[in-house]
């Protein structure tokens, strides 16, 4: 059980770290000329978004924890927010799924400090 709260801890702070850069990014975006630079931005961010999910569904699968499932759901609907220009929108689901990795850090860490471990 230490085991898996440790690598689950791990996951959900790597992967809240990486939605944060991904809310910066997304600012980034905001501001990009629409006739030349847009495009490219969010290619960019999509392709950051795909990274992401990787990530997440290798946290699901070390940990079977579901709020990673929740964390995917989210970055899922932010980037259909970004293909319709919803960046309020965007920006809030990505909140939620930093929401959803905190959660997994708060439940883990309060397992290892249980167990003295931290």
């Amino acid at each position: 059980m230490i085991r898996n709260d440790i690598i689950s801890y791990q996951f959900a702070e790597r992967i809240k770290s990486a939605l944060i850069i991904g809310s910066k990014m997304l600012t980034v975006v905001e501001t990009l000329n629409k006739e030349r630079e847009l495009e490219g931005g969010k290619k960019a961010m999509f392709a950051f978004f795909d990274g992401l999910s990787t990530e997440t569904g290798i946290a699901l699968n070390a940990t079977g924890m579901q709020e990673f499932v929740l964390v995917e759901e989210k970055v899922t609907q932010a980037k259909r927010k970004i293909e319709e220009e919803d960046y309020e929108e965007a920006h809030a689901n990505l909140g939620r799924a930093v929401s959803h990795a905190t959660t997994v850090c708060d439940r883990t860490m309060r397992a290892l400090m249980e167990k003295g471990l931290m």
